[in-house]
């Protein structure tokens, strides 16, 4: 069964998406495509005759308004950004570097013309309402505020795990150890390429990629007059912009046309013999270093400021939180073992409120049996075996074989369970029976008011029987 593709509005208005999922990543290819046909335009007044001057202005001009028109209806703010620096950066490089013969800056007509064209572009955007949009979002839009509170905590993610949580990870684990408590908008990923990638593949491979770059764009700078050159770095850097704003980087179709250019640059530059210098590396080198450390301090202190402090681990492919403390030292320690049929998809939230709130050291994964105490949590009551020395929490616990019941009722000392009030599939009854039959010495029975299997409506009552435990 086919799934209906996603559509986007900007008020009323269907925002084109030209068979992308998602109308951002559409506005890209326009975006690129704007300094490529500004370049046409530009070298068409280069024609001697007149005959062909004429039409190949026309039909590069009508191609700039077609693709303007394209851009602004997607109703990217992200692509009008990128395609107005790359115009911006090729119009000024042109009329730097392309000489009284190779620019129409300098022609009268051509002057004039392109004001026109640029005044074109300027007032499609503000009738289709783009241009207004994006100044209004500079104070009030939500989706602007939102980014930078992401991005802020994708910047301490990085200083705080630098090996990377791994391909795909991001959203999810900034939702989980890092959004703010009170917020609930949901993230695939940093909605920023470049955050993004660093945020899940950590800072070697972010500062390799970064290096490789920043040589490649050194090694491909335009000398005087190369206007194709100019061109084909404007439209990379159209699609470097739009990374900024939206992961756009993760479809594979958007690099085409930038890798179409990089391909062309690098082929102009070895026809052209250009070598790599050492002060070419050296630039490359500290250019690359300098924007790291200043990513990473950035990040280092949000995480200074942060009251909870976390510890990674992984298997060599990703990390993931092991330890979550508060800033001062924690009292006690909670080797905590997750179910998320009863603490919901959102589980690292709660754990985060009982840190906080009780004072605890929260140890997971293989560390959570270095614990002074431990919490099982529904089906995670299997799990009693591993801790056969440890003072016991059982939170919403599923119900458990005889043989397993003998076993958990001869421990040392008496396991505390936390049950739900509302009985949605017997697991209540049965730990009823257990705590009052002739087992009810071996175990301390507290109801959750209010709440069935899903516990994380009454996760002020746990906080509060953790802390007085």
């Amino acid at each position: 069964m086919m799934e209906t593709p996603v559509e986007y509005f900007y008020g009323e208005t269907l925002r084109w998406s030209f068979g992308f999922e998602n109308p951002n990543k559409a506005a890209v290819i326009f975006a690129c495509a704007l300094p490529i046909l500004w370049c046409l335009w530009q070298l068409s007044w280069r024609l001697e005759s007149r005959w062909l001057k004429i039409p190949a202005l026309l039909v590069t001009a009508c191609g700039l308004l077609a693709a303007w028109y394209c851009l602004i209806m997607t109703f990217s703010r992200g692509g009008l950004v990128a395609a107005a620096a790359a115009l911006l950066y090729l119009i000024v490089l042109s009329a730097i570097k392309g000489g009284k013969k190779e620019s129409p800056w300098h022609k009268r007509s051509g002057f004039w013309l392109s004001l026109l064209l640029v005044a074109a572009l300027a007032g499609g955007t503000m009738w289709n309402g783009l241009g207004s949009r994006s100044t209004e979002a500079l104070g009030r839009d939500a989706s602007v505020g939102n980014r930078v509170e992401l991005w802020r905590g994708a910047l301490q993610m990085a200083a705080e795990n630098i090996h990377g949580f791994g391909t795909g990870k991001s959203g999810e684990q900034y939702m989980q150890w890092y959004q703010s408590l009170d917020r609930q908008e949901g993230y695939r990923t940093m909605v920023n390429s470049y955050l993004t990638f660093v945020v899940e593949q950590g800072w070697l491979w972010s500062g390799a990629v970064l290096f490789g770059f920043v040589l490649f764009w050194v090694l491909t700078r335009p000398r005087s007059g190369e206007a194709v050159t100019v061109a084909l770095r404007a439209s990379i850097l159209a699609f470097l912009v739009a990374g900024i704003f939206s992961t756009t980087m993760e479809d594979w179709r958007l690099w085409i046309f930038p890798a179409a250019c990089a391909v062309i640059l690098v082929t102009l530059a070895v026809g052209q013999r250009k070598r790599i210098e050492k002060t070419d590396l050296l630039a490359t080198g500290g250019s690359a270093l300098a924007g790291c450390a200043a990513l990473f301090t950035v990040g280092y202190l949000k995480s200074n400021n942060d009251p909870l402090k976390r510890e990674f681990g992984g298997d060599g492919k990703s990390c993931s939180v092991t330890s979550l403390a508060p800033g001062a030292p924690a009292a006690r320690s909670l080797g905590f073992i997750v179910d998320e049929a009863v603490m919901g998809d959102q589980y690292a939230k709660l754990l985060r409120e009982l840190a906080l709130g009780a004072n605890v050291k929260i140890l997971l994964g293989d560390r959570a049996k270095d614990a002074d105490r431990i919490l099982c949590a529904g089906k995670s009551v299997h799990s009693h075996g591993s801790f056969p020395n440890k003072p016991l929490f059982l939170l919403a616990p599923e119900k458990i074989r005889e043989q397993e019941l003998s076993l958990l009722a001869a421990r040392s000392e008496p396991s505390k369970i936390l049950l739900p009030e509302i009985d949605e599939d017997g697991r209540v009854g049965y730990w009823d029976d257990v705590t009052e039959g002739a087992l009810a010495a071996n175990f301390q029975k507290t109801a959750l008011s209010g709440v069935g299997n899903r516990v994380d409506w009454a996760w002020a009552q746990v906080i509060e029987l953790v802390k007085t435990e």
